[in-house]
């Protein structure tokens, strides 16, 4: 949150961009900032919050957004949910002058300051002028000082309790008194970098596409139900929604696949229900097969919720080794970006992404000592003709559709 003296006084927000994209190359890192404000562009307008302008600092290492004042504090919220991002701070901006920056800090002062406090001012200085940063430092110091004489002011450079901030880039200066780290961080979305989020209801699942997309990865869900339960149904769309909130998208698309009425047409005649778990993620691998042959973009990998955290109805060992077995079905990679994280560390991620996501009893068979033989589970597989049960997709496949009514 803003100071509450401040929030009605600061009009931008300086938007600082991660450190990963300052490590590219120029080439990919003019790309990627590119794409950055553009996201931000849209999700401002998808969240219908209005900006006066943008554009970047003079050396590129700042992106700047105009707001009225009442706005800020939005802007903030919604900053903080987009990937790429470092950290904002809302500020006020005047001429690189060492008068009118002394000047503008002291408005700053007046807001934050009280008796008897402690106070630092932090400066970075880009770009050409006839002072360095410690000038402004003395000065300006040396100003407030002199101005507040009655609240018995103290300069601590190394435990202050107030500071400002104050970046002086090329002929414009920024000053303020937060620097808000994101949530996230990470890379832009981009659009080349669509990526299949296989989700039969757990949470895991969803963060193992959300972490995905933290890396630039543009999702396409597939819900795999297995309940056919319309309450279950609404709380994983609602799941889905909280996702939507950090797209830059207008419409995002869901693909639900029926998987319980693929499984009414074999379960009967499965002998050995060891393999059901087995045979339910080939089923999967199948469909998401049919699905990449009739799309007309390019999926570039498919990520999967599977963890080793007993978190799951179906045990660890069947979960990994059946991934071994996709190759029969698709030629793309399997990010699973769950391996390597404990139980607390995916529930904290969980909570970081929104307090609202809703667990699902997402199994209606939860079938208990289940076995892995890949030569069996293949031979099973193959024994049910699921291609022909697949025949016609349009029976299990339908869209659903999360979007926002742009203004």
């Amino acid at each position: 949150m803003i100071d509450p003296n401040l929030s009605n006084f600061y009009n931008i927000i300086l938007v600082r961009y991660s450190g990963e994209i300052w490590l590219k190359s120029p080439k990919v890192r003019y790309r990627m900032i590119k794409t950055l404000i553009k996201n931000i562009k849209v999700i401002f307008d998808k969240e219908k919050l209005t900006f006066t302008k943008y554009q970047l600092s003079k050396d590129s290492t700042r992106i700047l957004f105009f707001f009225n004042n009442e706005d800020i504090q939005k802007g903030i919220d919604i900053l903080k949910r987009i990937f790429g991002l470092y950290s904002i701070s809302p500020a006020l901006r005047t001429s690189s002058n060492i008068k009118n920056i002394s000047d503008k800090t002291i408005t700053v002062a007046e807001k934050i300051l009280q008796p008897e406090d402690s106070f630092a001012l932090r400066i970075k200085r880009s770009g050409n002028h006839d002072f360095c940063s410690q000038d402004v430092g003395r000065e300006v110091g040396k100003n407030i000082v002199d101005h507040f004489k009655n609240l018995n002011l103290k300069v601590d450079l190394t435990n202050p309790k107030k500071k400002i901030f104050i970046e002086v880039r090329g002929d414009f200066t920024y000053i303020f008194t937060n620097i808000i780290k994101t949530d996230w961080e990470g890379l832009p979305i981009e659009y080349d970098k669509k990526i299949i989020t296989m989700d039969i209801g757990r949470l895991g699942d969803i963060l193992g596409g959300f972490l995905l997309m933290r890396r630039g990865c543009e999702l396409y869900p597939i819900l795999f139900d297995l309940t056919n339960n319309n309450d279950y149904f609404e709380r994983w769309i609602d799941n889905w929604k909280e996702i939507f909130s950090y797209v830059p998208f207008f419409r995002f698309t869901l693909k639900k696949v029926n998987l319980q009425r693929i499984f009414d047409n074999f379960e009967d005649k499965l002998q050995e229900k060891k393999y059901l778990c087995g045979l339910c993620r080939l089923i999967r691998f199948h469909v998401i097969s049919k699905i990449c042959a009739n799309l007309d973009i390019k999926i570039k990998a498919f990520s999967d919720g599977v963890n080793f955290n007993k978190m799951s109805f179906c045990n660890d060992e069947t979960d990994l080794k059946s991934n071994a077995l996709s190759y029969n079905f698709l030629n793309l990679p399997i990010f699973t970006p769950l391996i390597g994280l404990d139980s607390e560390e995916i529930h904290r991620f969980l909570r970081k992404i929104s307090n609202n996501l809703k667990t699902i009893n997402y199994c209606k068979y939860k079938p208990q000592n289940q076995d892995f033989n890949s030569v069996r589970l293949m031979d099973l597989y193959n024994s049910l003709k699921i291609d022909e049960i697949l025949e016609n997709e349009t029976i299990y496949i339908e869209d659903i559709f999360i979007k926002v009514d742009k203004v």
